[in-house]
């Protein structure tokens, strides 16, 4: 193994990398890594370009080569050797492989490859695997390395599980016909870009809506209120076909405005009583009107 003397995330380190077959890339190469599919990976090695490392994603890499940091000491003394940050690359049977390692030892036999804590992974690693959408990252640092295992830490720099990961030959030769087929895939890959369907863009988010109430009401016939009033209201007759009918529904109409008119009074007295309330109900309904109209006006 070729050991490069470039810092990993430096844009010489990204130049490298596109040279070569990468262990971070080889879940995807093999269908089994969460984040990317195999189609985008041979569409990111076509165009020479590599996946664009958002805000939050940047953020966990920060907070990962922090906990990596901070374990390693202890990793140390449990490999018995010390560990340092390195990137190499070995060509097997023709494929140009390439391998970051977390922590190689002084005397290449072996290495860590750390992950920032995660409740899946570590649940594997306590019943003593390595997630599946690791194993084939740590195939290739092996198979790259020439190293017989390499140890698999989960840890957030003050507590870690682990697992020491040894390949199989098959894993070993899956990993490279897997690669072979990939580099022949590459080779006839026609890059089609998608077509881009605007999609609109809705104002900002408003800020969560917080509301804490204090209170209680401490004198009502409101269930009472309630049972009586829905008995009317459900015996009131809505087939209409005699003149006394509708002369009935006529009176009926007037009763039931007075009847919400009353009810209205009744809910703003309560209201006033508590003016913070009051006045939370008003803004709450000030901007849910606004919002509709403006909505309205829209779909119109």
């Amino acid at each position: 193994m070729q050991i490069h003397n470039v810092i990993q995330g430096t844009e010489e380190w990204h130049i490298l990398r596109r040279q070569y077959f990468t262990a971070s890339e080889a879940p995807a190469m093999m269908g089994k890594s969460k984040r990317m599919k195999r189609d985008d990976l041979l569409a990111m090695k076509k165009l020479g370009e590599e996946k664009e490392v958002g805000a939050f994603t940047q953020l966990l890499f920060d907070k990962g080569h922090q906990a990596e940091a901070a374990i390693r000491p202890v990793l140390e003394v449990e490999i018995g050797d010390d560990l340092y940050p390195c990137t190499g690359t070995e060509t097997v049977n023709e494929i140009p492989l390439l391998a970051s390692f977390d922590g190689l030892t002084m005397s290449g036999s072996n290495a860590a490859e750390c992950k920032l804590w995660n409740e899946e992974k570590v649940s594997a690693v306590k019943a003593g695997k390595v997630p599946e959408e690791d194993v084939w990252q740590l195939v290739h640092q092996c198979t790259v390395g020439g190293l017989k295992s390499i140890l698999y830490v989960v840890t957030d720099g003050t507590k870690k599980e682990s697992v020491l990961f040894s390949p199989t030959k098959k894993q070993i030769k899956s990993l490279l016909a897997g690669w072979k087929q990939f580099r022949a895939d590459l080779a006839e890959y026609e890059h089609t870009p998608e077509e881009v369907t605007p999609e609109g863009r809705a104002p900002d988010s408003l800020p969560a809506l917080r509301i804490q109430v204090t209170g209680m009401v401490t004198d009502s016939n409101l269930d009472e209120f309630k049972t009586q009033a829905m008995t009317v209201l459900q015996s009131i007759n809505t087939d209409l076909q005699t003149d006394e009918d509708f002369a009935n529904a006529e009176k009926t109409v007037k009763w039931a405005k007075d009847v919400e008119s009353r009810l209205e009074a009744a809910k703003e007295h309560a209201l006033s009583q508590t003016a913070s309330i009051d006045e939370l109900f008003r803004v709450i309904d000030d901007i849910k009107e606004e919002a509709r109209q403006k909505r309205l006006t829209l779909e119109k």
